[in-house]
């Protein structure tokens, strides 16, 4: 008991020191913070969604000491709120019906954090909705804001005639949503790994390869794409960005595609770190990863490749 309050205390004090240090401005301690969610994930996946949750208000206590009532209460609903839910789902068990247990499917985590994105997402654009204000707008002025204070004014009016703010508001909230989404899912991985390392995870490892999405993504994604070509306004720009948040499970499934894919190689090590490396230099490898994420229940190359999904969607 003295050893599982002391990882809750320190998890929780952890990830708010994490997050905190966003207030140096530097951008190492930028980095720093897209890791907040790790120590929380780590209390959860060994001692259970309760300790998490309890451990998200510790490091939101330690967030208001830092910075402010107002940035913990952010980190309680990004962080905090995700990472209790998530564990919860995670920790789920049944008997298989051969003696053996089965665990909640990797696919089915990603559709959970896919629909909690989108859901803050939405509720982002129903309140300025409800407030007569046209989202997109609103985004914009809050870019060039944070452009005027951060630039030197001749640069800030250059940036303004080219239509900078404009631009990036077109994508702006869902792209933030995605990376939000993106960030969770790379924190729990990286939880659940040292917590099989340490032997303190409360489940197995789940076969990120076989992942698995269950239907409802591709439904979603389908009617937010149509309602952002096909509609106008508010609804437009709404469906446009939640596209982008329900594109990211088609980006981890095709992930998922290209590992159980290059583990039949040799040298695979060297190929995901090349794959990795180009997409991050140039972005649309991940494009064409998404595509393949999409086309996977059709096209089946891991059940071609031997390493096809395990999961029962």
């Amino acid at each position: 008991m003295g050893k599982d309050l002391i990882l809750l205390i320190v998890g929780g004090l952890a990830a708010g020191a994490l997050f905190g240090s966003i207030v140096t401005g530097s951008l190492g301690a930028a980095l720093l913070a897209y890791f907040a969610a790790a120590p929380l994930f780590l209390v959860g996946l060994s001692l259970g969604w309760l300790p998490a949750a309890a451990a998200a208000l510790v490091g939101a206590v330690t967030v208001a000491g830092i910075i402010g009532f107002f940035t913990a209460g952010y980190f309680a609903l990004i962080v905090g709120l995700p990472v209790a839910a998530l564990c919860r789902q995670a920790l789920l068990s049944r008997a298989d019906g051969q003696g053996g247990v089965e665990w909640y499917p990797p696919g089915r985590l990603v559709a959970v954090l896919t629909a909690m994105a989108a859901a803050a997402l939405a509720a982002m654009f129903a309140v300025a909705l409800l407030q007569g204000v046209d989202p997109r707008l609103e985004v914009q002025q809050t870019i060039e804001a944070v452009l005027d204070a951060g630039l030197p004014p001749e640069v800030a009016e250059r940036a303004r005639e080219q239509g900078l703010a404009e631009r990036a508001a077109s994508f702006l909230p869902g792209i933030a949503a995605a990376l939000l989404f993106l960030t969770l899912a790379l924190d729990g991985v990286l939880a659940q790994a040292i917590a099989a390392r340490l032997s303190i995870a409360r489940r197995p490892s789940p076969e990120w390869r076989s992942l698995t999405l269950p239907a409802w993504p591709l439904y979603a994604l389908g009617l937010s794409c149509l309602a952002g070509i096909a509609a106008d306004g508010a609804l437009e720009y709404i469906g446009r960005n939640l596209a982008i948040v329900f594109a990211v499970p088609f980006l981890l499934q095709g992930l998922a595609v290209v590992h159980a894919v290059v583990a039949r190689l040799p040298g695979r090590a060297v190929w995901l770190v090349g794959f990795y490396l180009l997409g991050i230099l140039m972005a649309w490898p991940f494009v064409l990863v998404a595509a393949l994420g999409l086309a996977e229940p059709y096209v089946g190359l891991r059940t071609r490749f031997g390493g096809g999904p395990k999961e029962n969607e």
